[in-house]
């Protein structure tokens, strides 16, 4: 029998929610110690360390062939070090970001379609069969998520300062490719709490 336990991976523009509702999923499922958080990149110490890389205000972009091979970097570290014993332990893993966010990100965001074959068969290297098994999109367009992110008042990472167009190609690479990994797609423009009821249910639906 597989005990292999469920992958679930919430992807979404800034200011989709992602954040809060991940937050609000901690709290809810605090006392079962089968569920593991875990973000991308991020969640091991080399991870944090790549990310810094990335979220930091800076004057000199990274290279798109950079950004892709240290997104795979950080991805390979994060599942050997955690995804992956995790699931053969039979517990949820649920992951803010994961390969879908590099599509949309740096393929999309960037104008590097060229390069997608190669993230392609990078990733599939890297990744192996630890394919999520529930991918859900909060789907926000542009205008309303950045607007979100500058009503926060605690600053903009290099993402969130990218612009207008930047983050409507991004958007455009989640829809695009969201149907590859049989992913759900929730309307993230709505108001918070109706968006939180909707993700409530359908990871109930998933994990019980």
């Amino acid at each position: 029998m597989d005990k292999r336990g469920k992958f679930i991976v919430f992807e979404g523009g800034e200011g989709s929610g992602k954040d809060t509702h991940i937050d609000r999923l901690k709290k809810k499922y605090a006392g079962r110690g089968d569920i593991v958080f875990t973000r991308e990149p991020g969640g091991t110490s080399q991870g944090e360390q790549i990310r810094s890389l990335f979220l930091a205000p800076r004057e000199r972009k990274i290279s798109v062939p950079r950004e892709l091979v240290l997104f795979v970097a950080a991805r390979a570290i994060l599942l050997e070090e955690v995804i992956l014993p995790a699931l053969a332990a039979g517990k949820t893993v649920i992951s803010n970001r994961f390969g879908l966010s590099t599509i949309a990100y740096q393929i999309y965001g960037r104008q590097c379609n060229e390069h997608l074959p190669m993230l392609q068969k990078l990733s599939a290297f890297a990744v192996g069969d630890a394919i999520p098994s529930d991918y859900i999109l909060l789907d926000v367009t542009p205008e309303v998520g950045i607007a979100r992110v500058r009503s926060r008042g605690d600053g903009m990472t290099s993402f969130d300062a990218e612009s207008l167009a930047f983050h409507s190609r991004v958007r455009e690479g989640y829809l695009k490719h969201i149907s590859d990994y049989n992913g759900l797609v929730i309307d993230a423009d709505r108001p918070l709490e109706e968006v939180w009821a909707t993700v409530e249910a359908e990871v109930e639906k998933i994990i019980g």
